[in-house]
């Protein structure tokens, strides 16, 4: 585990944020999240829903275009794909809790009712070192779900319909009596900022 101390930081010279306008029921478009981090001097790519996108190739093309902190407005699963790139190059890694349960978020403090003023960090950040783990090859920021529940929130009719979903897959699932071989181990940490 890393020491969990804030320490301030000097602002990003080039800030990109990605954002995805549907996560929490659509936060970002709300409280502005993209217009609002424009302003702020970052470069901002608005996720369509309709065309899904490897982000963590987009994140790996910011960085090699000279981003020098990488941010996500959205929930836990696009944050933990983001921050893995962001650790692997060694940039800063901001969270902007605009998704539905903001898990990592909640943990850092940060103010889940009104994401934008995640924005600050962009500017006048701290910073705080943080573990990230990986199940198998897929890193995650704070938890991590396998089992029935991943399988529930990985289909994608359980946004809309969480009883409908639950009671569609939940049986095929529990009937199999196997589940997935569960192997733990720890990597290392990284620095974001909050």
């Amino acid at each position: 585990m890393t020491e969990n101390t804030f320490r301030p930081v000097a602002a990003a010279l080039r800030p990109y944020l990605i954002v995805n306008p549907r996560s929490g029921g659509g936060k970002a478009s709300r409280f502005r999240i993209a217009e609002k981090a424009r302003e702020l001097g970052a470069q901002v790519l608005l996720l369509d829903p309709s065309q899904p996108q490897d982000l963590a190739t987009i994140a790996r093309r910011a960085v090699d275009d000279g981003a020098d902190l990488l941010g996500v407005a959205a929930g836990d699963g696009t944050q933990a794909l983001v921050a893995g790139v962001a650790a692997k190059c060694g940039l800063p890694f901001v969270v902007i809790p605009a998704g539905t349960r903001n898990h990592f978020a909640m943990d850092l403090g940060l103010d889940r009712e009104d994401p934008s003023a995640a924005l600050e960090a962009l500017t006048d950040g701290v910073e705080l070192c943080v573990d990230l783990g990986f199940a198998g090859e897929r890193v995650f920021v704070n938890n991590v779900s396998f089992g029935a529940y991943a399988a529930l929130v990985q289909d994608p009719a359980y946004r809309d319909d969480k009883i409908g979903t639950t009671a569609r897959i939940l049986p095929e699932f529990l009937a199999r009596h196997k589940g997935p071989e569960l192997v733990g181990t720890r990597r290392a940490a990284h620095c974001g900022r909050a």
